[in-house]
């Protein structure tokens, strides 16, 4: 199953990239899973956690992180968080 991919590069912070799990029906609760520091949203654990919900009903959205989106693999750079703050906090 291991979801569509989806892509919103309409925010003026980051864009939302990852792979979206619909529900079959179509007014099904949602959820966004983002993974950790160390992994992305391909990770083994997320994307079962994400099959599952979907399996249970709830439409889900695993994504990347802006910091993972930026740097593929590897630890988050230095000031990669007080980089997207100031915009964060506008919307």
């Amino acid at each position: 199953m291991n979801g569509v991919e989806f892509r919103d590069d309409s925010s003026a912070v980051a864009p939302v990239r990852g792979f979206l799990h619909r529900a079959k029906r179509s007014n099904a609760d949602g959820l966004v899973l983002t993974h950790g520091a160390g992994a992305n949203c391909r990770s083994p654990l997320l994307t079962a956690l994400a099959e599952a919900f979907c399996e249970a009903g709830v439409t889900v959205l695993r994504c990347d992180l802006p910091f993972r989106q930026s740097r593929p693999s590897g630890p988050p750079m230095r000031g990669s968080a007080q980089k997207i703050r100031p915009a964060c906090e506008r919307q």
